[in-house]
């Protein structure tokens, strides 16, 4: 497989356009745009860092370079913005090709020259490098290369103003420059010889067309300081480093080359999976974490424990699981695991995040093989400390236990579940009172913690807690059980059922410890099939309910409501897959195989060999909002590890 595009796509703006990639530091930041580098987005640029004095946001710093190519005293310029009515320049027209391998490739050709241009982030460095070769035409060209650049926060826009700083200073072969007090310093380097003309003026009213089609503000504002001219000759790689620190100019070539050299490929599905997982996993000083995605969302509890296992997978580095549930030990307060993952942030909390951590460890368990006795040993005090504080009401007491064991989710004022769309401030979905899957997740948690209690000898343990599971699974089938309907209500609050048909039902079945009959099971899974699934995962709602939007389409309120009341999920279909495997067994593997094939088909239609956070309800199944999802990402990852053990027949701790 090769994400590689021809001249016929790239020329297309309605093709090349609705298609972008992404490069990340493994640090936070990250670089992205579209197919033809034409930036469609407020959160589209080419580095993108997180800054301390900002409490850790990131920020926008060099927003795009345009290139200009002088060929007999004839000048192409290669970029592309889009202004009010018209797209200019048109760059776009002189691509002949593109690939996404160990980095992003494009190939132009004009008057019969043809150069190739290179973009990669570096590991572990706030640092992007734009390699330009000449691959022949000519012996030499004027290349000439004009930044724009932003130093705003990216999900603000910038505006001319008088305030930004003009300054610059020389560093070796290049310019250092910083528009506005707090931010880092921008150097901008090139490896080879070249002069610069500072000529600092703002370029007005460059337009967004994704953030116009959201229904919000579209047009900022950019500053190009001044352009950098070199002569480019043939075959002699020429490299442009954008960083917040000065770098060895000599040792750029080589810098863009060692790193390509230790990148994985990304010349499969599964490799592109694995290329994508990596890129979720942010080391920081004294922690690790998951980024949820790509490129606006932080590092939140429930995404990190569900997308864990899946990333650990991919990287077959089973430590992994151990610094991350490390670091997130460090933010458990009171018993509980916070909504946010920062420390910039006051604490919040969910309904179901800290249960996550339950299926995270049984995760853990299956693929590492870890021994039970261990694990209690090593997670004692975190486990019985979420029961407990879920049992008496602490630390949070909007989400609590009742007599009759389960848990009480009272209205808040945001949604506590992974269903968490709102607009001006009220949820999309209405989800209070006993909900399905927060209820399923809690069932296991103590089943499971007992086991592993039993397992090490706690006799105090087992004494406290194991009359609740029986009394829960009673409780929960009697709760939201429709022996009529034979499904799951959504949730349950003050003895009324919401019978919508969702997804989260699905969870109950392919939990290891699930209070639910195998003929239970079926039917859901059946009513779930009939109803839900689609060639990318789970939709949020049946398509005969009259609150179906099967299309991310209207008003900012319709769009929003198009994620929950109909949008489609495919970290859920790893749920439906692991149901299904569980009651079919090995008889099921072939099926879900060609499930899996359908959302491969997908990694060249929005974020280039990335998963998006969620499709069209209905086809072609559109991908829409963050490009990259860890969740969606990690749990396809899981779900090809869950067939691969069906098929081999290695199902035991399962």
């Amino acid at each position: 497989m090769a994400l590689s595009f021809k001249q016929r796509d790239l020329v297309n703006l309605e093709f090349a356009l609705q298609r972008e990639f992404l490069g990340t530091n493994r640090e936070g930041g990250y670089l992205s745009t579209t197919l033809n580098f034409c930036n469609t987005s407020r959160y589209h640029g080419l580095l993108v860092v997180p800054i301390d004095a900002f409490k850790g946001r990131n920020h926008l710093l060099l927003s795009s370079l345009d290139e200009t190519v002088v060929v007999n005293d004839m000048e192409f310029n290669f970029a592309i913005h889009e202004y009010p009515d018209t797209f200019f320049p048109k760059g776009h027209k002189y691509i002949v090709s593109s690939e996404l391998n160990k980095y992003y490739s494009i190939t132009y050709q004009v008057a019969g020259v043809s150069l190739r241009k290179d973009i990669m982030m570096l590991h572990g460095q706030p640092q992007v490098l734009i390699r330009y070769t000449l691959l022949g035409g000519a012996d030499a060209v004027q290349l000439r290369l004009k930044p724009f650049l932003a130093f705003r926060d990216i999900h603000a826009l910038s505006v001319e103003n008088t305030v930004a700083c003009t300054d610059y200073e020389y560093v070796s072969q290049g310019i250092a420059t910083r528009l506005y007090e707090g931010f880092p310093t921008l150097y901008m380097q090139l490896s080879g010889e070249h002069t610069y003309l500072h000529d600092p003026h703002w370029y007005k009213h460059i337009q967004y067309s994704k953030d116009k089609a959201r229904g919000g503000d579209y047009q900022e504002d950019l500053l190009v300081p001044g352009y950098m001219e070199l002569t480019l000759h043939k075959e002699i790689p020429v490299v442009f480093s954008a960083s917040t620190k000065e770098e060895e100019v000599a040792s750029l070539p080589m810098n863009f080359s060692k790193a390509a050299q230790q990148r994985a490929p990304r010349d499969s599905f599964e490799n592109c999976l694995k290329y994508a997982a990596n890129q979720f996993v942010i080391e920081k000083l004294t922690e690790t974490r998951i980024k949820a995605g790509y490129p606006w969302h932080l590092s939140y509890g429930r995404n990190t424990f569900i997308s864990l296992p899946g990333i650990a997978i991919a990287s077959g580095n089973t430590g992994l699981f151990e610094q991350v549930l490390s670091s997130m030990q460090q933010y458990q307060k009171g018993g509980l695991f916070p909504r946010l993952i920062s420390s910039h942030a006051p604490n919040e909390y969910n309904a179901d995040t800290s249960l996550w951590f339950f299926w995270t460890l049984q995760q853990y368990e299956h693929w590492a093989k870890i021994p039970p006795k261990m694990l209690w040993e090593r997670y004692k005090h975190t486990l019985s400390s979420v029961l407990e504080a879920y049992r008496d009401g602490r630390t949070f007491p909007q989400v609590h236990m009742t007599e009759n064991k389960l848990i009480y989710a009272q209205r808040y004022h945001r949604p506590l579940t992974w269903m968490n769309g709102t607009i001006q401030g009220e949820p999309l979905v209405e989800r209070h009172g006993y909900i399905v899957e927060v209820n399923a997740l809690w069932y296991n948690a103590v089943s499971y913690a007992l086991t592993l209690a039993q397992e090490a000898d706690d006799r105090d343990f087992v004494a406290q807690w194991e009359a609740y599971p029986a009394q829960i699974a009673q409780e929960f089938v009697q709760t939201f059980w429709n022996e009529h309907k034979r499904y799951l209500a959504d949730w349950q609050d003050e003895g009324v059922q919401d019978l919508s048909v969702r997804p989260n039902q699905i969870i109950a079945c392919a939990l290891d410890y699930s209070p639910l009959k195998e003929s239970q099971k079926k039917d859901i899974i059946d009513l779930v099939e009939d109803k839900l699934l689609n060639d990318r995962g789970l939709r949020t709602l049946a398509p005969d309910d009259k609150r179906y939007r099967g299309c991310c389409e209207g008003s900012m309120r319709e769009q929003e409501e198009a994620i929950y009341q109909g949008g489609t999920h495919t970290w859920l279909l790893s749920f439906y897959i692991e149901s299904a495997l569980k009651l079919y067994g090995k008889d099921f593997v072939a099926e879900a195989e060609q499930l899996l094939s359908h959302v491969d088909q997908d990694i060249q239609n929005y974020g280039i060999g990335l998963i998006s956070e969620f499709y069209d309800g209905n086809p072609p199944y559109v991908g829409h909002g963050c490009i990259s999802q860890a969740r969606n990402t990690a749990e396809i990852i899981r779900s090809i590890y869950l067939i691969q053990c069906y098929r081999e027949g290695n199902t035991k701790k399962m």
